[in-house]
């Protein structure tokens, strides 16, 4: 276990990112999909939000962490859409997109179920956002060699770039990045040296096991006992997150830092949480069929 380590950790606050409106018109990411389906546009917008754009009359929610609503509050075409895949690119100034399914789960990651890191099985009738509570065993920073410390369970939240590790873990990253605190649009963020993101290190979340259990057996956030995954019997996946998807060019050229100490989680202090920018470069699959994510391996 990483022992916690007394350092300083600067203050990290939310900016805005300025992008080029000519550059949002820029094709979205191709990719092949079923004919069954339905594809809209991503666009990042002023404040760091990815909003969903489409030339089609269909009313669609308006923003990208609106496709993680819980079934209740699901409205787009839910008694046809199993599925939704997401890509955003890893450079910001493209546009990305979501893809909405018709064809069950089984018959569209038949032949691909490998390239995906999967969660267990998701509550989906709790009132709960998709991905509200991920369970994993533990959480390291690798670069040469590796840290690591233990962690029950993660969010996705895609309304925010944000990714939130363990004070820990921060401390040992902002060592690592030499971050620079300057203020932008009069709030204080963390810059970092662009030419130096190939000796940063890789963040990795060790996911627990795909058959771990059914959603009612980790919905308890509240639960103090101990998660029952026997790491010898069964291999658990990793999802890892480069330099290249937690630090963000602007426009300017300054390379922002995207992640955060879980300590000043804005909602739940101590959260650990996966922002968008933890699933650039990959697809993002939300299986509402079954109720689970699948994260594939980043470009």
């Amino acid at each position: 276990m990483l022992r916690t380590m007394h350092f300083t950790s600067l203050p990290l606050l939310a900016a805005a990112a300025y992008l080029d409106p000519s550059l949002q018109q820029q094709k979205p990411l191709l990719d092949s999909k079923p004919a069954s389906s339905d594809v809209v546009t991503l666009i990042l917008d002023q404040n760091l939000h990815y909003i969903i754009t489409t030339s089609s009359d269909y009313v669609w929610p308006t923003r990208l962490d609106h496709l993680q609503a819980p079934v209740a509050a699901f409205s787009i075409k839910e008694s046809i859409h199993h599925a939704i895949t997401i890509n955003i690119p890893s450079d910001s100034s493209l546009t990305g997109t979501a893809t909405f399914f018709t064809t069950p789960q089984p018959e569209l990651w038949s032949q691909s179920t490998d390239q995906f890191t999967w969660t267990p099985h998701l509550l989906l009738n709790s009132g709960k956002m998709l991905g509200a509570h991920i369970p994993i065993l533990d959480i390291g920073i690798r670069k040469d060699g590796m840290l690591t410390m233990p962690a029950k369970f993660a969010t996705l939240d895609l309304s925010t770039p944000y990714i939130y590790v363990p004070k820990g873990i921060w401390d040992v990253l902002l060592l690592a990045t030499t971050t620079e605190q300057q203020a932008r649009d009069g709030e204080e963020v963390l810059y970092v040296d662009c030419g130096a993101l190939s000796v940063f290190p890789d963040l990795v979340f060790g996911m627990a096991p795909s058959e771990c259990g059914s959603g009612e057996e980790i919905a308890d956030d509240d639960d103090d006992g101990e998660d029952d995954y026997d790491e010898e019997e069964e291999d658990y996946g990793e999802l890892v997150i480069t330099p290249e998807q937690y630090v963000l060019q602007t426009s300017e050229g300054k390379c922002m830092l995207l992640t955060r100490n879980a300590d000043s989680h804005p909602s739940v202090l101590g959260t650990v949480s996966l922002g968008w920018a933890a699933v650039r470069g990959r697809e993002v699959i939300l299986d509402r069929h079954v109720g689970r994510i699948g994260f594939g391996s980043s470009v």
